[in-house]
């Protein structure tokens, strides 16, 4: 199982991303979060509100994944960052597992 990190500009855009994603069965859940986030852009300090996605999901969705954020999002180099979740309750894990390989009709 994997988390995927990703800022978003708004919440327009966070729940986009996040619609796409269950819609298509890609991930199993996303969790948005307001935040501030501070960092150099074009050799400007910027200080700005975004959305932090935690999307769950699994490595064999996460090509998907990345492709989909990066159609629909508008930064020129979105924040996409991966990790493997360790020491995950069975449970939940298979639940997200479940989720991301099943084909609604």
């Amino acid at each position: 199982m994997l988390l995927v990190f990703v800022s978003f500009e708004n919440k327009k855009d966070a729940d986009k991303v996040a619609n796409y994603l269950i819609d298509h069965h890609l991930a199993a859940c996303i969790s948005l979060v307001r935040t501030k986030s501070f960092y150099f852009w074009k050799r400007k300090k910027v200080r700005t509100n975004e959305i932090e996605g935690i999307i769950k999901t699994t490595r064999g969705k996460l090509k998907s994944v990345q492709d989909a954020i990066g159609q629909l999002l508008s930064y020129e180099i979105p924040q996409i960052i991966a990790v493997e979740a360790k020491d995950v309750n069975e449970k939940y894990k298979k639940w997200v597992e479940g989720e991301v390989n099943t084909e609604w009709t």
